[in-house]
């Protein structure tokens, strides 16, 4: 019984442990995303113009641009996964 009882607890502390890598993982991703995304910014800050190429159909020219950044935006979780093989929607 005393055996049973080690098993489990230490069948609980490895799914704790296994539980607070994944959250400590999500957290160190969350705390550098706006270092990410400044580095990815920071060419652009001295950019003066912009040209915008669009195929024939859809939006053409500055009003694509908001759809542009909302497709930016809308890939990260996926791409914060492949990276770290942590879903952080959930």
């Amino acid at each position: 019984a005393r055996a049973r009882a080690e098993a489990a607890q230490a069948a609980a502390k490895a799914e704790a442990f296994g539980q607070y890598r994944e959250a400590a993982m999500v957290e160190m991703v969350l705390q550098r995303l706006p270092q990410a995304a400044e580095a990815v910014a920071q060419p652009l800050l001295g950019t003066r113009r912009v040209t915008l190429v669009a195929g024939a159909s859809g939006d053409v020219g500055v009003s694509r641009l908001p759809g542009e950044v909302l497709d930016v935006v809308t890939r990260l979780p996926s791409a914060i996964e492949a990276l770290t093989g942590v879903s952080v929607t959930q």
